[in-house]
């Protein structure tokens, strides 16, 4: 019997793009009809499991790391092949 894929959930990839697409957690929350909790919760999983940083927080703003970056870029290249 094989493992089971440890890797993160379609849906925490979704909320890393939607996050990294609008740098607001807020408006990613809206956009996924979650709550803002929700998707800091998911990104710190996330980061978590990558070991890394995704997103640097600052009191009124939210940045990429430049990991952030490329994982956004790969991240938003591979959904858009399972889209379709």
């Amino acid at each position: 019997m094989s493992k089971p894929l440890n890797a993160p959930s379609l849906a925490a990839l979704r909320v890393f793009e939607s996050a990294a697409r609008h740098l607001s957690f807020t408006r990613a929350a809206d956009e996924l009809n979650v709550t803002q909790g929700a998707i800091s919760r998911q990104i710190r999983h996330l980061e978590d499991y990558l070991g890394r940083k995704l997103f640097i927080r600052d009191k009124r703003s939210l940045s990429l790391t430049s990991t952030g970056m490329e994982y956004y870029d790969s991240i938003q290249q591979s959904l858009l092949l399972v889209a379709g």
